[in-house]
């Protein structure tokens, strides 16, 4: 049995953005330059090193199989993340707010 998309509508709910109920929709959203800079490397990086996680040895007999062990909420949660990302980004005043933000930040780190 194959799963299919979560018909909840996630990611294209909003106008020009690209559906992003799946993981592979979400990775070509910010592929597509949705999202922030960096995001899409980000987001792979973050769901490697969760699928990568392996079980200590110690614990192998708390595991019915020997091998990985992952955590789908912990994976649910990073794609959530992303996908929020996502809308905030395209959310003008949201993403002014931010660079707004971020340049004040960056102002006061260089004052110190």
């Amino acid at each position: 049995m194959s799963a299919q998309p979560a018909e909840h509508g996630h990611g294209g709910g909003r106008i020009g953005l690209p559906p992003m109920d799946t993981v592979q929709e979400l990775r070509a959203a910010l592929r597509a330059g949705h999202g922030f800079p960096g995001d899409a490397e980000r987001l792979d990086a973050e769901l490697a090193a969760q699928l990568l996680r392996r079980v200590p040895v110690d614990r192998l007999d708390q595991v019915e199989e020997v091998g990985t062990v992952v955590d789908l909420v912990a994976v649910g949660e990073i794609v959530a993340a992303y996908r929020g990302r996502v809308h905030l980004a395209a959310d003008r005043d949201a993403a002014d707010a931010i660079d707004e933000a971020v340049a004040d930040l960056l102002a006061r780190q260089g004052a110190e």
